[in-house]
């Protein structure tokens, strides 16, 4: 290729990709071996006519191009603003708005190839910037219409445009003439760039503002008079941003937007943007105005009135837009006329739903402004005599109905197509948060919806009333009564004309009914009840001068509506004043009189009027009005008024459903629609047992259409409220019946009880619809549904768990009947009998002897018959021999009667078992297996019983050997016939004694008991373990010798050793076998074995190193669990002596050997070691010497809780340490407060440390990164351990530490006052720091506090002083002890 031709050919060859050709084009132009001259203008001018036809641009191709150096001269201009034009234009297409277009955009502006050509030609320039702006626009907006627009994007748009905008400026600054750019800048730029910056969400106006004060542009009339009206408020609050301390231009820009015609349509909303910007900056216009006498302040308030009056009809919403504005930025701009422009507004029909809420906005901004001022009286009273006076010269407009609005807004729609661009932008910037209320459809004044609407306007009055003082609150009330009073007169009032008197009444009455709903004059009725009384009394005149108004008027809705929520509030007022009158305060001379203003015939004759004419809301309201009269009765307790008629039973509020009656309660059950939701009915207990019990008929007539024959709940009369004996009657006449039943299906109805709160009803209610449940679930079984069978059970056994226990036993007699009722074969049903045993036999129910003997009989019946019990039977009398076993007290003693009929079967059955002395005794495991929870309480039942036999014998022989010693009788025959009277009673009861001597522990019983042992070598089963206990305990009988026991506790340890080296010994239920096992281990082993295991284990500790690998730090783990657990044996003293004095070794050992703090492993061992510091100091057979105890303080120094965060520590280590530490702390102070009174200094120490660790709590913490709502409420708990430490010090070693508490507190409130972000900022934790500053001020004495004062900065003395005050307020003690 040597000619410019073959360059062409190659370039335009339509059959490669045009990324391939470009690609070629950018080695063609850096290649030294291709030298021809003219080969960079023909690369430029083919790229500039060929990227018009390109669909998938090359876009990392084009980046590389214009990364390319380039001398000047080797590209013509022509061809270089050919490039440019082409690239922007390619990019702009809606196909390539993406970031990788975006990106090529700064590229083609920074390139060198093309910058002479920038700079030759401004228009081109800030053309090229205007096409960013607008194809960064285009892509923001397609974003958003995907809906795909993330955070990260977000921050990307602000990353790229932000210095695009820089870069301008900077061009701009470095220009020598910059007001020659200002024309192509307004032209061409400026509108692409604001409007990007209303798109973006992130702001960028500091950007523009600089650029703004760099061009030198100036806000005026002849640069905005041309743009469009959302760029003209920008460039308006960028002028403002940048002469913000310049007083002369803000009145210059101030008389621009006031003083010119050709402003007039757009200076509603310059003014009201002007006003936000100021806002916004915080700009004053107090200052003066050139050319006028007046402040700038004056001259605006003075225009906002003549904007007002010209434009309230033809532009209403930019009226309210600039009136909020004004109010937001300073309500006394309007202080002279807001009278008169309130009623302006107010009187104004508004044209649509968004000019009706920014008409809210205006009247919550207005009446905040009258709280800030203290001026709600005077509002009111200028308000309502402004407006009195226009309704008397003007009337008011009807608003248009609903058909005819939505007409004007359709029309108004298709006019303001043209305009909708611009409208969303305008939108954007006077963008607003919505109400957070919207109108009720409930609301008594619908009518005023355009004028004072109810859910805005009405509750910020309502609100304003609230906050108001007594006497401003009177003088309003006394306002609207007599304001009212005026417009209720017999003769027509004439300040008013005749068509605006509905209205000024309404208003009126919404008014009163806001203010009785705000008022708080209750609150303080002992010190203004005359007034309030007077008020009252006044209310009620009024309120019958409205009723009779009605009733001599045709039918008036609008106003009737107004009179009955008038009545409603007012009669609500004065039952609340009476139910919170003061206690002890003289009672009210006045009755209560609700509706008494007038006679019960008038009330007759509006009650006719709104049930014929009236609509439902109108006749809803009258019912709540009865509803109210009945409710007061049920408040005052006025029988006479307490009468709820079933007709008002629905409006009964949940809260109120337990002063219905029964029938009540039936008839709004059956009025509720089918999918309801029940929740309302959920706060009666007796209604939870209607909608039951009316759930379960329902069911019942299904099945009876289904004719299931045989159903007892089709047989159950459920209409009538249920009798528990007579359901109980019903179930033993019935439920013995087995057929197959062929009932529909259940699922909903088993759904919809599990969903009551069954289980939370009173003990009468739940037996009687246990019994109801129970009919439902032999149904159940019958008809072999077993899934809803089983949750129906399930839900049986709630109900027994809960609460007090039912009388289960008293319905079910015989356990025979049970069991044919409700088989053991399955896991629910038994757990049904887990729990008649748990609930109902061991707290003695009803009938619960009775049921035992029936056990008993049912359980000897079966084993005469086959002289052994059946698996489900045998499991049964091991459960009652439990339950009864496991009762202590005096109900054990009751029941000790019971048990030992048990005990005679199950001793029956083992024996009959092993009645063979040449079966192997691995021919007895199974049965053993099964039969071992009962044998451990068989044979200490035995044996005790042996022990007592013997016993009672001993004390027989020793009372008859001293009777006979006693004897005087010199001689005796021997030969008489008839013997000594005492000498034969003796006999008798010696012979009786005899009679009754228990089964003696032969060897066979000996024989059973070491095989039940060798069957049961586990120590996790707790059967097991208390069987060998009682074992050990009666040796001696049992004739075990050493070697045996030996050989039981040999494997016993083996077996623990295997599962902590496993690791699987730190789950709760497995550290309850493993204590017991290891407390009866270490019992048993001689003082010789004992401190051989604990020289094995100290050795063990000192071979190991830091740990690194989990073997190592399982092996550190299972030393620390085994020091722990002997730990907590009760040991002698020479074992107890031994234990300390390893103990402090292998502590110390441990120690050295943690890991670091930043191991995920530290906080497991950490924890370990406290626990078994906690068990040692706890156990009081080990004596604990001072060198112990220094041990313990300084592992607990060691674990320097206050950095264990910074160090890498997680917040459950932090949580879970901090609370092991204080443990610790609180038992060494309660179980060795006198060698902690030598250890000042240490408990000063980590009492530093635990303040420092909860006030000073991730305190570096930047604003952004508070703390969470989890960690305030652990800090809090945390909080509170340090103050019951605090307060066992204060109890415990007050004396000890009264030379350092003074330290102690100086340095809590210094952490308090001088930590950048400490935690007490927040209350919940500074009660508790606070409560640790009280205990110490009660330790120290009467001489620290001038030390602390001159030891504290102004801060920390300031707050030491605020302490000791209260301190001596309330918390010092003052009594006698």
């Amino acid at each position: 290729m040597d000619t410019g031709e073959a360059l062409k050919s190659w370039l335009t060859e339509t059959n490669k990709p045009f990324a391939a050709r470009v690609e070629f084009a950018l080695k063609v132009w850096q290649s030294v071996e291709f030298p021809y001259l003219n080969k960079y203008e023909v690369i430029a001018d083919w790229l500039a006519k060929s990227l018009g036809g390109c669909k998938d641009l090359p876009f990392q191709q084009l980046k590389d191009f214009l990364r390319l150096r380039a001398q000047p001269g080797w590209v013509t201009q022509t061809t270089k603003c050919q490039l440019i034009h082409a690239l922007y234009e390619i990019v702009s297409r809606e196909e390539n708005a993406n970031e990788s277009a975006l990106e090529v955009l700064p590229m083609v502006l920074s390139s060198e190839l093309l910058q002479d050509a920038l700079r030759s030609s401004n228009k081109l320039l800030f053309e090229c910037y205007g096409s960013l702006f607008r194809c960064h626009q285009k892509c923001v907006e397609l974003r958003k219409d995907n809906k795909d627009r993330t955070e990260s994007q977000d921050h990307w748009d602000a990353e790229f445009v932000v210095p695009v905008i820089k870069q301008l400026t900077e061009m701009v600054r470095r220009s020598q003439e910059p007001e020659k750019l200002l024309e192509e800048y307004n032209s061409k730029t400026v509108r692409p760039l604001v409007e990007l910056h209303l798109t973006l969400k992130t702001s960028c106006l500091d950007e523009l503002a600089e650029l703004e004060k760099q061009i030198k542009a100036e806000f005026d009339i002849t640069r905005i008079k041309d743009l469009p009206l959302h760029v003209s408020l920008i460039l308006l609050e960028a002028s403002v941003l940048n002469n913000r301390f310049q007083t002369a231009n803000i009145s210059t820009i101030l008389l621009c937007i006031f003083n010119t015609e050709a402003l007039s349509q757009s200076s509603l909303q310059l003014t009201a943007h002007f006003l936000m910007s100021l806002r916004k900056y915080n700009v004053s216009l107090q200052f003066k105005l050139e050319n006028l006498s007046i402040t700038a302040f004056a001259y605006v308030s003075d225009q906002l009135l003549r904007l007002v009056r010209e434009y309230k009809k033809s532009n209403l919403k930019e009226v309210l837009i600039l009136l909020c504005s004004a109010l937001r930025y300073n309500p006394l701009l309007l202080e002279q006329s807001v009278y008169q422009i309130t009623v302006w507004m107010l009187t104004t029909p508004k044209e649509n739903a968004q000019v009706e809420e920014l008409y809210s906005e205006y009247l919550i901004l207005l009446l905040d402004m009258f709280r800030r001022l203290s001026r709600a009286e005077r509002f009111i009273i200028n308000l309502l005599k402004v407006l009195g006076a226009w309704l008397g010269k003007y009337t008011l407009d009807v608003p248009p109905n609903e058909a005819k609005k939505r007409r004007i807004q359709d029309s108004k729609i298709i006019e303001a197509e043209g305009h909708q661009l611009e409208e969303r932008f305008l939108g954007i910037i006077f963008n607003r948060t919505p109400l957070a209320t919207a109108p009720s459809a409930n609301d008594a004044f619908k009518q005023l919806c355009q004028t004072w609407p109810s859910h805005s306007a009405g509750v910020a009055f309502t609100r304003l009333i609230s906050n108001l003082m007594s006497k401003p609150s009177l003088v309003i009330w006394k306002s609207l009564l007599h304001s009212f009073a005026e417009l209720l007169e017999e003769d027509q009032p004439k300040e008013v004309l005749p068509e605006n008197l509905d209205f000024a009444r309404e208003l009126h009455a919404a008014l009163l009914c806001q203010y009785l709903n705000g008022t708080r004059l209750a609150e303080q009725v002992q010190l203004y009840q005359l007034q309030v009384e007077q008020q009252l009394q006044h209310t009620c005149q009024v309120l019958e001068q409205f009723g009779r108004l009605l009733l001599r008027q045709e039918h008036n809705r609008r106003l009737m509506n107004a009179f009955l929520e008038c009545t409603e509030r007012a009669s609500g007022f004065e039952l609340l004043l009476a139910y919170y009158w003061p206690d002890g305060f003289p009672a009210s001379q006045r009755p209560v009189q609700l509706r008494g203003f007038l006679p019960t015939a008038e009330w007759t004759l509006i009650q006719q009027r709104v049930y014929n004419f009236g609509k439902n809301c109108c006749r809803l309201r009258l019912q709540r009005l009865e509803l109210q009269l009945v409710e007061s009765g049920w408040l005052l307790k006025d029988q006479r008024g307490a009468n709820c008629s079933d007709a008002l039973a629905e409006l009964v509020p949940p809260y109120q459903l337990f002063r219905l009656s029964r029938p009540q309660k039936q008839l709004r059950l059956h009025q509720r629609k089918h999918n309801q939701s029940l929740e309302p009915h959920l706060n009666d207990s007796e209604s939870i047992e209607i909608l039951t019990l009316q759930l379960l008929k329902e069911y019942g007539a299904e099945a009876k259409e289904a004719k299931a024959k045989g159903s007892l709940l089709v047989k159950l009369k459920l209409e009538e409220q249920v009798e528990e004996n007579s359901l109980t009657q019903f179930l033993r006449d019935n439920a013995s019946v087995e057929i197959d039943l062929h009932l529909p299906p259940a699922q909903v109805l088993v759904k919809t009880l599990q969903g009551l709160p069954l289980a939370q009803l009173p003990r009468n209610i739940r037996s009687r619809l246990w019994l109801v449940i129970f009919v439902l679930y032999r149904d159940l079984s019958l008809s072999h549904q077993e899934e809803n069978a089983n949750q129906i059970l399930e839900l049986l056994i709630d109900l027994m768990h809960f609460g007090h226990p039912l009388p289960i036993c008293s319905y079910f007699p015989r356990l025979s009947e049970l069991l044919c009722l409700i088989p053991t074969s399955s896991t629910v049903g038994w757990s049904f009998y887990e729990t008649l045993f748990a609930r109902c036999i061991r707290r003695q129910g009803a009938g619960s002897e009775a049921f035992l003997a029936s056990c008993t009989g049912f359980f000897k019946d079966q084993l005469a018959a086959l002289n052994k019990l059946p698996a489900e039977e045998r499991r049964l009398l091991l459960l009652a021999i439990e339950t009864l076993s496991s009762v202590t007290g005096a109900q054990g003693r009751r029941l000790q009667g019971q048990l030992q009929p048990l005990i005679q079967i199950y001793g029956e059955m083992v024996t009959h078992k092993f009645r063979s002395k040449k079966k192997e005794a691995s021919a007895y495991k199974e049965f053993v297996d099964s039969t071992l929870s009962g044998y451990a309480t068989y044979v200490s039942n035995c044996i005790n019983s042996v022990v007592r036999w013997e016993r009672e014998e001993q004390k027989k022989r020793n009372e008859s050997e001293s009777s006979e010693k006693t004897k005087a009788e010199p001689k005796v025959d021997h030969k008489k016939k008839n013997r000594d009277p005492e000498t034969a009673k003796i006999q008798e009861l010696e012979d009786n004694g005899k009679q009754r001597q228990p089964k003696l522990i032969d060897e066979n019983f000996r024989r059973i008991c070491k095989i039940y042992i060798g069957h049961s070598l586990n120590y996790r089963d707790a059967n097991a373990t208390r069987l060998l206990n009682v074992a050990l305990t009666h040796r001696q009988r049992l004739h075990l010798d050493p070697d045996e026991i030996e050989f039981v506790l040999s494997s016993y340890w083996r077996q623990l050793n295997t599962d902590i080296e496993v690791g699987d010994t730190f789950s709760s239920s497995a550290l309850d076998c493993l204590e017991p096992a290891i407390k009866l281990i270490i019992g048993y082993k001689t003082n010789e074995d004992f401190l051989l295991l604990l020289h094995r284990l100290s050795s063990q500790v000192e071979q190991m190193a830091r740990p690194a690998s989990q073997t190592e730090h399982t092996a550190l783990q299972n030393v620390l669990t085994l020091l722990a657990l002997f730990a907590k044996c009760s040991l002698s003293s020479v074992k107890g002596a031994m234990l300390n004095e390893h103990f402090e070794v292998i502590s110390v050992s441990v120690a050295l050997r943690l890991p670091e703090p930043k191991d995920l492993a530290y906080s497991g061992h950490a924890l370990r070691l406290l626990e078994a510091q906690r068990n040692l100091a706890g156990n009081r057979t080990v004596p604990l010497t001072g060198e112990s105890l220094d041990c313990l303080l300084s592992s607990m120094l060691d674990i320097d809780i206050k950095h264990l965060i910074s160090h890498g520590g997680s917040w459950q280590q932090f949580v879970d340490l901090y609370s092991a530490l204080t443990d610790n702390l609180i038992v060494l102070l309660k179980q060795h407060s006198n060698l902690m009174s030598d250890r000042a200094a240490q408990l000063s120490v980590l009492c530093q440390d635990l303040i420092q660790a909860v006030v000073g709590y991730r305190a570096e913490r930047k604003q952004t990164q508070d703390i969470s709502e989890t960690e305030l409420d652990g800090l809090a708990d945390l909080g509170l351990k340090l103050a019951t430490v605090m307060a066992t010090v204060r109890a415990t070693q007050a004396l000890a530490v009264k030379r350092v508490a003074p330290f102690l507190l100086i340095f809590t409130i210094r952490q308090m006052v001088a930590t950048e972000r400490p935690t007490t900022l927040f209350e919940k934790i500074k009660v508790h720091i606070v409560r640790v500053c009280h205990e110490l001020i009660g330790i120290c004495d009467h001489r620290a506090g001038h030390f602390i004062l001159r030891s504290s900065n102004e801060a920390g003395a300031r707050m030491y002083e605020g302490l000791v005050k209260d301190h001596e307020k309330y918390h010092k003690f003052r009594g006698k002890v």
